[in-house]
């Protein structure tokens, strides 16, 4: 642990805590706090479905303050002396509170009442402290972003960008829906090269922003070099949500077709996975007959998971844009495989050939492109020593720069610095 970062106060704020699909942020919280600083959250209100046991696990269970309690909302005079005592308790006068609310709009999430925001506020920033203020997603960065321009807080602010906030959620808004953001937050974290250019089109300050990856802790990840002997089959695997970006059907497309092409080609894949499109991937898997080469999991437990990728040589996911333009960040799926030795097939798309090296740790197809998608396959399938090659420079790329330790440092330097 490093000591000399004990005075550093980190204050998450999301929306809605603790998320299933944000393990990402849990683990950067604990990696956080292992370097020294105090972690806290503030959540606006407790996630009513699939809420995550790992906060819990990493000891978070009694550092997080909800806003909103579950149930009927308080009558109106409740509502008139929690403002008061949040007043009082960020340290805001009655002339300012006054001209504060009056600056108030409704927009989206600005439809909050007034007194909610002296709430979030006076947790946030007790009176007398400054914390910085850290968020995931640019929602929530909005959500601060207003309580500043109000007023409502001086605590320095850092963003972390992750791809659907730049992508699908702007999709039939204003071209300057960041603008508020933009303008009060002090940093500005893409988690990849592409978001960094991305923020700079949208007319961020270059100077506030700065590349911040994610990472995975390495030493829960035991590599192992892929070897295919001649006695037993390629196994390839895929591991994610089944949504559109994730591509499941162009994987089914091209193993199908290079099973026809090749039937005496000893191949297998397991599907691991649910969500909304699994009804439609298996009955394109009912469709192609594959019969034992295909098998079809469905969600499984960490454990059995884990145990599919050990016994794996390749992972595949050719992740593509969505038609409501959702889009990958960089997925925490292919750094564990990569951590782990495997292979990787997939696309140029998003992140991704920021993260595999094509040609040296994985194959890189375009989007969609089965004909492609399929000759990747068979690459591999025919030089089997490309597994273990490229196995190891994969896991060489997460120690080096997807480590979560080292980002964690890299992270905690950063706040440091607008504090």
């Amino acid at each position: 642990m490093n000591t000399m970062t004990t005075e550093l106060n980190v204050v998450y704020f999301s929306l809605n805590y603790p998320e299933l699909s944000q393990t990402f942020v849990f683990n950067e919280m604990r990696s956080l706090r292992d370097e020294g600083a105090a972690v806290r959250v503030v959540a606006l209100r407790h996630a009513e479905v699939g809420a995550s046991d790992l906060p819990a696990k990493y000891g978070f269970s009694n550092a997080v303050d909800f806003v909103l309690s579950p149930g009927v909302r308080p009558p109106r005079s409740r509502r008139v002396l929690q403002a008061a005592r949040a007043m009082t308790e960020c340290g805001v006068g009655i002339g300012a509170a006054l001209r504060a609310s009056m600056k108030n709009r409704a927009n989206g999430l600005r439809e909050m009442p007034f007194s909610l925001k002296l709430q979030v506020a006076a947790k946030l920033q007790p009176k007398s402290q400054r914390p910085v203020i850290h968020c995931h997603f640019g929602p929530a960065g909005q959500f601060m972003a207003d309580l500043k321009k109000l007023g409502l807080g001086t605590a320095p602010l850092s963003v972390v960008f992750h791809g659907y906030d730049l992508t699908q959620y702007m999709q039939d808004k204003r071209a300057d829906l960041y603008h508020d953001l933009f303008e009060q937050a002090d940093l500005l974290l893409p988690i990849s090269d592409l978001w960094h250019r991305r923020l700079i089109e949208l007319g961020a300050p270059p100077e506030k922003i700065r590349t911040q990856r994610l990472g995975i802790d390495c030493r829960a990840f035991r590599f192992r070099e892929r070897e295919k002997r001649s006695d037993q089959p390629l196994r390839l695997i895929s591991v994610g949500r089944m949504t559109e970006k994730k591509g499941h059907r162009y994987i089914l497309e091209a193993f199908a077709q290079l099973v026809a092409s090749q039937p005496d080609l000893d191949i297998r894949l397991d599907l691991i996975g649910s969500g909304p499109l699994f009804d439609d991937i298996r009955a394109l898997a009912d469709h192609y007959q594959l019969g034992s080469r295909l098998v079809l999991h469905g969600s499984l437990q960490h454990d059995e998971v884990r145990t599919l990728l050990d016994e794996a040589h390749v992972f595949v996911l050719p992740s593509v844009t969505a038609a409501d333009g959702d889009m990958e960040g960089i997925p925490v799926a292919i750094m564990e495989a990569m951590a782990l030795g495997l292979a990787v097939i997939s696309t140029h798309h998003s992140g991704i050939p920021e993260l595999v090296a094509d040609g040296k740790s994985g194959l890189l197809v375009s989007e969609r492109d089965v004909e492609a998608l399929s000759a990747a396959m068979q690459t591999l399938a025919a030089n089997p020593e490309k597994i273990a090659s490229m196995g190891r420079e994969g896991r060489n790329i997460i120690e080096e720069n997807y480590n979560e330790e080292k980002q964690a440092k890299k992270l905690l330097a950063a706040l440091s610095s607008i504090r």
